[in-house]
């Protein structure tokens, strides 16, 4: 249950398959709201952050302020083992 996660972080690895469906990023989800699959900097990911915090409603206006900070996702990718190096 997620209030017993305490400063940990679930990561769905059934997520992880094929037929396995996820949010594709700035899609509106059927949630009261109509909360979007937002792509965030690094920075943005903080305690307090809601799912609430985008919506059908602001979405564009962060893209026009933002660009699609998604885009670098699905260009030539990055060498993993070279960045993990610089670590």
């Amino acid at each position: 249950m997620t209030s017993k996660r305490k400063g940990k972080i679930y990561i769905d690895y059934l997520q992880n398959r094929p037929g396995a469906t996820l949010a594709a990023p700035y899609s509106v989800r059927p949630k009261p709201g109509a909360t979007v699959s937002m792509p965030l900097h690094w920075d943005e990911v903080k305690k307090g952050l809601k799912l609430k915090d985008f919506t059908i409603t602001n979405a564009l206006e962060r893209v026009k302020a933002e660009g699609d900070i998604f885009k670098p996702v699905l260009g030539k990718g990055i060498n993993l083992k070279s960045v993990l190096n610089t670590m």
